[in-house]
């Protein structure tokens, strides 16, 4: 049975065997004694006590309440004797002490190195962390701020999120090294070094030059108020067009409607798969373009200010949290709307053989309205689409001509659509509407066809394929077409457009 007593080390109660305790006192004594006359010795001797601190609640389980005789010799073992590292009066050192025969384990921690880093330490800290150059860890956020575009925000993330090496353990985890009686002095006194050779530095231009430091003041606030404008000229050029074309609904797109014009609002309605994926891909632009706009906006205010507190640094974690999310809801809907457009269904269908000469292409215009004894006709170089309240128009129609396998002219009809489901894009097929109509050796081809507004925008296409026999001939808007004088390619395929105005485009390649 032994005694046991309280003591508090450096904030953290614990009971410890009274002979433990004699142990612990005479070696903190013994330290203070050896410390005495060297510059930072208070700070050491704290540093030794929480690293004390440490070391004894890791001791401690829910089964062992008291600190032992044993744990004490093993954690002055791993701090070492001060005798053993500090010189004595004749100037020589120890060559061997029992701390040196022990083996130390040692975590290595991230953290942010202040003191010798240029702006927040991340990158002197990756560097430490790493064991690589710290010119390479600031090359590599370089790169990838000038071509990808994400340097700046990761920047502020790891700023964020790691911690500062605050005290002179924490450098020594930073840097992988043991926390003892030895390095704790060695980072200390170089620390000191840094200190004095850097006053010694300023001194001198100080005194060379009383402008010296006015001078930094004033161009390093220069150049922050420049940054921060730049930074305040990227959130409006986002927030602007976003409110004007988003939140207040610009009509931009050209289109035939009642309008006019549709906004990009509208074309959402009638490209993403539902009203659920719409809501979705509504807020999260506006989650993703707001919070990216107030990010830049705090920044910019903490350059021109100068403000550095915790606040600033959550309200930046989470605006860069929030247009994750709202990047997320972005990409997500995407991959579902581009997963609607991945299987191509096709229909064919034989509209029409019969023997002529020639066949002559009159390419149709939609009719608008109807007034009297006069039709509104489409003017298909105008808008990109027509769009009421129940369908869908899209202007441009298909030609193929190849060569008839025998003598008679052979006309058929392929439309295509795109859905999540080769089914569904039969379906969708089949209810695209398009006007064609043949009378003795003339046939006429609408130039625009229609689809219920509920399929959606899915790639909808008509192609009309004319067979044209040896010696036939096919007459279109001042062109002939006649294959059997080009060559002698029994694959040989002719394409043409018929465009929305009625005009005939014809491009022409070949299959062997």
């Amino acid at each position: 049975m032994k005694k046991t007593v309280s003591v508090n080390i450096k904030g953290i109660n614990f009971l410890i065997e009274e002979d433990a305790y004699g142990l612990l006192q005479d070696y903190l004594d013994r330290l203070s004694r050896a410390l005495n006359n060297l510059e930072g010795h208070k700070e050491i001797i704290e540093d030794v006590e929480l690293r004390i601190a440490e070391l004894c609640s890791s001791k401690l389980k829910e089964s062992k309440t008291v600190i032992e005789l044993a744990d004490i010799e093993e954690i002055i073992a791993a701090l070492g004797n001060p005798e053993d590292y500090i010189e004595e009066s004749d100037g020589e050192t120890s060559d061997s002490s029992p701390a040196q025969n022990i083996e130390k384990t040692h975590e290595k921690r991230l953290f942010r190195d202040v003191d010798d880093g240029s702006i927040a330490g991340v990158c002197m800290g990756l560097s430490n962390y790493l064991s690589i150059d710290v010119v390479i860890v600031r090359a590599i956020f370089l790169v990838i701020l000038l071509f990808g575009g994400f340097g700046a925000p990761l920047y502020l993330v790891l700023w964020v999120i790691v911690p500062k090496a605050k005290s002179t353990i924490d450098r020594l985890r930073m840097k992988g090294r043991p926390i003892t009686v030895e390095s704790l002095r060695e980072e200390v006194g170089s620390a000191a070094d840094k200190i004095k050779d850097s006053g010694k530095n300023m001194a001198q231009r100080v005194r060379k030059d009383d402008r010296y430091q006015r001078s930094i003041s004033k161009g390093a606030r220069i150049l922050r108020t420049i940054v921060a404008l730049g930074l305040f000229g990227c959130g409006l050029s986002l927030l602007i067009p976003f409110l004007i074309f988003v939140i207040g609904g610009a009509q931009v797109i050209p289109v035939q409607s009642a309008d006019g014009f549709l906004s990009l609002s509208e074309l959402g309605e009638i490209t993403l798969i539902n009203q659920t994926d719409f809501n979705i891909a509504w807020w999260g632009a506006i989650m993703g373009c707001f919070s990216a706009v107030l990010f830049l906006f705090l920044i910019g205010i903490s350059l021109v200010f100068n403000l550095k507190n915790k606040w600033l640094k959550i309200s930046l974690l989470g605006l860069f949290l929030t247009g994750i999310i709202g990047g997320v809801m972005g990409v997500s809907i995407g991959i579902r709307t581009a997963r609607d457009l991945a299987i191509e269904a096709e229909i064919e269908s034989e509209f029409a053989s019969f023997s002529a000469n020639e066949l002559t292409i009159i390419p149709t215009l939609e009719a608008l309205d109807s007034e009297g004894n006069y039709e509104v006709k489409s003017n298909g170089n105008w808008g990109l689409m027509g769009i009421n309240n129940d369908s869908i128009t899209l202007h441009g129609v298909h030609i193929r001509y190849v060569k008839s396998a025998d003598s008679l002219y052979h006309i058929t009809k392929n439309i295509s659509s795109r859905s999540h489901s080769y089914q569904q894009g039969i379906t969708k097929c089949q209810n695209i509407k398009h006007e064609m109509s043949l009378n003795s050796d003339t046939l006429k081809i609408a130039s625009a066809y229609s689809f219920p507004r509920k399929d959606k925008l899915r790639d909808q296409e008509v192609y009309i394929t004319i067979e044209i026999p040896e010696k036939g001939k096919v007459l279109i808007d001042n062109r002939i077409v006649q294959l059997d004088q080009v060559d002698q390619l029994s694959h040989y395929i002719e394409n043409g457009l018929v465009c929305g105005d009625g005009k005939y485009r014809k491009l022409t390649f070949y299959i062997d």
